[in-house]
């Protein structure tokens, strides 16, 4: 498992991150919800006329429910600018604490 705390870059916040609807249940349920953008609103957005079938679109997200968003910078809104440290980082969603590249071991071996 990669230590997050400890990364040089923070080069994994800059990718997708996708929260099937049971997890973004989770982060409803700790107040983090704003954090996210759902699939049906991104949808919506692009495509007002189905507003009235929402409940329908997030049926047919259930997988892929919803996005963490990301600030200007391209980086996740969670990810501290000062620290480079994950706000959430023991609440993080699974993609987050199961995330591990080649990369993440040549950082390790850099790190310790």
């Amino acid at each position: 498992m990669v230590d997050c705390l400890k990364c040089v870059n923070s080069a994994c916040c800059k990718l997708d991150v996708e929260v099937d609807r049971l997890e973004f249940q989770r982060f409803k349920a700790l107040r983090l919800d704003k954090y996210f953008e759902t699939r049906a609103d991104i949808f919506i957005k692009k495509e007002p006329r189905y507003t009235e079938q929402k409940e329908t679109l997030n049926k047919m997200y259930e997988d892929n429910f919803a996005i963490l968003k990301k600030g200007e910078d391209g980086l996740c809104v969670l990810l501290d600018r000062e620290t480079m440290k994950c706000k959430i980082y023991e609440d993080r969603p699974k993609v987050c604490k199961d995330y591990t590249t080649n990369r993440c071991a040549k950082i390790r071996i850099l790190k310790y």
